[in-house]
């Protein structure tokens, strides 16, 4: 864990209101009292406003300090990016006291609400967790409201070209909001090994593991440098306390079930090219509808990753269940999805039909990779062939679709990896891929993709799965996250 580190000073300046009314300023934080007095939006000053355009003397900006992002749509309102959202019963156990935002603050939060939340959700209806359980604890818990963010500021800045001077400016701002969520955090760990029995830990707890898996998607913003895997051993650490200490709680309590849910579905990933054969990972996730979505393909996933593991162990498949019950749970997982898809409240028509292509995708990509690591007969190559040509026909149609497009990088790494020499496939897939990076953001995906160029330019061997070349080439493509 990063040591803490001490908060930057505020520059001797005054607010900008009390600059242009020509008043002493207390420079009281984070609002100045003059302003507060007179019910005035207080502009803030300090690291917030140091990189402003100026302000603005004439037109519909006159006034302004802060960059006006326009074309994300962000709010200038300091309550309005919370107005709106309905959060449902989370059972938080925690009060929420008020606190004020600043203009940048808001502009962020505005922005982690509505383009980042969108996003880190399988499905972005009215009941997204990312928002109707982070956004309740970032205004509690200052561990989760600096991540949040640190992460809204890293993922603007990622939405500028490169020269583009606000990215630098918002880059910066990002590790200053991570280094206070670090020092924070590094805390709130010290506290909660130091006294385990008192009664707020399991809040503490909770923040502690929001902050983690939200600080783990911050990092994958830039996911060679492999930082991510400290938040995923973070979170591991609180996953086993409350396991131990209140695992009532990840059963009965909302918010701790989403949580754990992200983490046990991060993991998952992970595994898939880490080849750990060591799995510390819980089989018996609580399922609670629209927060722990696809929860039953990725347990699929989890069972047969670790099936291959074992049988790269001991060289014998032996100890593996036949491959018609995994056939059966593969079966049972589309047809509950497909239930669940008549209770989520999509956005539109189409979304629905998009989610219902999106299952089939997985269901499909679930059975390929089953087949690949438990069975190798003609059959198979068979069933795998059919379910290829599946994927391959839902693509590019759902790879431009705003409302699935984050969930598709697995199914398309799996269609990628059964279309070696075919060329007109592997275009498919990659105009798919790039689709969904343009739309969704390029957390590794870009790696990804580079992983199958590869993958399809080498020389191999027919009977050559994706999983053999990844563990033979761990080297050259260590710490990959097929998410």
């Amino acid at each position: 864990m990063t040591a803490e580190r001490s908060p930057i000073k505020l520059p001797n300046k005054d607010c900008h209101n009390c600059k242009s009314r020509r008043i002493p300023c207390d420079r009281t934080t984070p609002n100045c009292r003059k302003c507060i007095s007179r019910s005035l939006d207080c502009p803030g000053y300090g690291v917030y406003l140091r990189w402003g355009q100026g302000v603005a003397s004439r037109g519909k900006f006159t006034g302004r300090a802060e960059p006006v992002l326009r074309d994300l749509q962000v709010s200038q309102n300091p309550l309005q990016s919370c107005a709106g959202i309905n959060f449902p019963d989370v059972s938080l156990s925690i009060r929420t006291p008020h606190f004020p935002f600043d203009s940048l603050i808001t502009q962020l939060l505005h922005h982690f609400d509505r383009a980042v939340a969108t996003r880190l959700a399988w499905v972005d209806d009215h009941r997204n967790p990312w928002r109707s359980v982070i956004m309740p604890l970032s205004h509690y818990s200052s561990t989760v409201r600096y991540s949040v963010l640190a992460l809204a500021s890293k993922d603007l800045a990622s939405r500028y070209q490169t020269d583009h001077p606000w990215v630098h400016r918002l880059q910066v701002i990002s590790g200053h909001y991570q280094n206070a969520a670090l020092s924070w955090l590094s805390g709130c760990m010290r506290a909660l090994l130091q006294a385990p029995n008192q009664v707020k830990n399991t809040d503490r707890a909770r923040c502690i593991l929001a902050s983690a898996l939200i600080l783990y998607n911050l990092e994958l913003l830039t996911a060679p440098a492999a930082q991510w895997r400290m938040h995923i051993q973070c979170a591991r650490e609180i996953i086993q306390w409350k396991l131990q200490s209140a695992p009532s709680a990840l059963y009965t309590n909302v918010a701790d079930a989403f949580l754990f849910y992200e983490y046990y579905f991060t993991s998952v990933f992970v595994e898939l090219t880490t080849f750990d054969l060591i799995d510390h990972l819980q089989e018996n996730i609580p399922a609670f509808d629209n927060i722990t979505l696809f929860s039953d393909f990725i347990r699929i996933m989890h069972i047969v990753t670790r099936a291959e593991r074992l049988a790269y162990t001991t060289q014998s498949m032996s100890q593996i269940a036949p491959i018609e019950y995994t056939i059966l749970d593969i079966k049972a997982a589309k047809a509950r999805m497909m239930q669940l898809s008549q209770i989520i409240e999509f956005k539109s028509t189409q979304g629905r039909r998009d989610f219902e292509c999106l299952v089939d995708m997985f269901y499909h990509a679930t059975l390929i990779y089953s087949h690949r690591v438990l069975a190798n007969n003609l059959a198979s190559e068979q069933c795998i062939l059919s379910s290829r040509n599946v994927l391959l026909e839902h693509a590019l149609r759902l790879s431009c679709s705003a409302d699935v497009a984050q969930d598709l990088v697995w199914p398309l790494f799996i269609a990628g990896s059964e279309s070696r020499g075919h060329q007109g496939m592997q275009s498919t897939i990659e105009q798919a891929m790039l689709n969904v990076i343009r739309i969704s953001g390029h957390l590794d995906r870009s790696r990804v993709l580079n992983f199958l160029k590869t993958f399809w330019s080498s020389d191999l061997s027919h009977d050559i799965t994706w999983v053999h070349y990844a563990r033979d080439k761990s080297i050259n493509f260590s710490s990959l996250i097929i998410i």
